[in-house]
């Protein structure tokens, strides 16, 4: 893919996810709903701690360091997210607004940054696979899926 593609497709899957969460108030973010006990802020949180996570892996890249784990599968990614929720369950709503929104455009940056080449080429530190690939899966699919959790969990609530 292509970088201004998937810039594009940054910018559409975060479009979708905001509009899931139009007009929610402070209440309504931080009450238990669309993920059994998590609420909003905590969909939030786990959204943006996989985009610091990718941003981490390719800032090691970049100082000459190896990656983290770059491969999740099933089990190892619960707990993942369940290390997550547990370190940052308690983060103030208006940080968690904040991160989520400077991170993004962190992402946003990091892709700017990259040439079509660099984001198309198999690269060893994925196994081969391509860093637009990496994007891909852990912004665009990712945060796609959850908002149409927050979308499907809102027009239940009405």
């Amino acid at each position: 893919m292509k970088r201004d593609e998937l810039l594009a497709a940054l910018e559409a899957a975060r479009a979708r996810l905001d509009a899931a969460l139009a007009g929610m108030s402070s209440e309504e973010l931080i009450a238990p709903g669309p993920l059994g006990d998590w609420s909003v802020k905590d969909l939030l949180t786990h959204v943006t701690s996989w985009d610091v996570d990718l941003l981490t892996n390719l800032g090691k890249i970049k100082r000459g360091q190896k990656p983290g784990r770059t491969q999740w599968d099933g089990p190892s990614i619960q707990a993942q997210n369940d290390a997550w929720h547990q370190e940052l369950k308690d983060r103030p709503l208006e940080r968690v607004l904040a991160d989520y929104d400077a991170v993004h455009a962190q992402v946003l940056r990091a892709v700017s940054g990259l040439s079509d080449a660099e984001l198309e080429a198999p690269v060893d530190w994925l196994g081969g696979r391509p860093m637009d690939k990496y994007f891909v899966n852990h912004v665009v699919i990712h945060e796609d899926e959850h908002g149409a959790e927050l979308a499907e969990w809102r027009q239940h609530q009405r």
